[in-house]
């Protein structure tokens, strides 16, 4: 089983185990390729490109900069604690015994848009570019153009034969892998909130349920699509009516 989902802009290198396994990103050569793109573009280019503020820009702009292939220790922190957006708030990290970690390095990984897919101990430093930004570079119309094909191919190097995919990143991040091409089975998810009766989709409690359910599976050791099924973390109960093979749709 393969775990995707999807980065967080928000980041820190501070807060994680400091007896942490780090490795090295498979596309770190492609990340340094399209970070000298990146350090050329100015402020006024990050903010108009990710639609941030000045002092957004400044900030990221000064990240670029810094960006180096190979960072010192204080300067980046493995991929499964660097981000704290809410699908990682959900997934709670640093509170994961050594069995979890195991089975995240093994099973997990993460989409970027700067390094291409991400393995749980993967240095990384702060970064923001986000998969879905029309960012054009050297002959590449967009960040999709350049990852595609080199995801897809490596997801499928990693993949066991009869393995599936649970797609737990966002549309945005899962148009970077090429489905038609994927040597396995993806199975989506959705998260519904009952509102007087009636599913509701509440963005940011998705978000958290992404982080929960791959908690889960690292906690319970999942390894079949009937044990991902029985996810039943903060009142979430799977939806037979509304699931197929091929989504599973929870609600609470």
């Amino acid at each position: 089983m393969k775990i995707l989902s999807s980065p967080a802009k928000l980041m820190t290198v501070e807060d994680y185990p400091k007896n942490a396994k780090t490795t090295v990103p498979h596309f770190i050569k492609e990340a340094e390729f399209i970070q000298s793109f990146l350090k050329e573009k100015t402020p006024q280019y990050l903010s108009e490109l990710m639609e941030i503020s000045d002092k957004l820009a400044d900030e990221n702009w000064e990240r670029n900069q810094k960006w180096v292939p190979n960072p010192q220790k204080n300067e980046c922190a493995p991929a499964l604690y660097a981000f704290t957006g809410e699908v990682y708030r959900g997934l709670d990290a640093l509170s994961l015994d050594t069995d979890a970690v195991a089975y995240l390095q093994e099973n997990y990984r993460i989409l970027s848009g700067l390094y291409g897919l991400l393995k749980p101990s993967d240095k990384v430093m702060l970064y923001r570019l986000e998969m879905g930004r029309a960012f054009e570079f050297d002959k590449y119309k967009n960040l999709y153009a350049f990852w595609k094909e080199k995801i897809t191919q490596q997801l499928n190097r990693e993949l066991n034969k009869g393995e599936i995919i649970l797609n737990l990143a966002s549309t945005e991040y899962f148009k970077s892998v090429d489905k038609k091409n994927l040597n396995a089975e993806v199975v989506d998810f959705k998260f519904y909130e009952l509102k007087s009766g009636k599913p509701k989709t509440i963005v940011v409690y998705t978000k958290h349920a992404r982080g929960l359910v791959i908690r889960y599976c690292a906690e319970t050791n999942a390894q079949t699509l009937e044990d991902v099924k029985a996810f039943n973390y903060d009142g979430y109960i799977l939806d037979d009516n509304l699931s197929t093979d091929k989504e599973l749709v929870f609600c609470r």
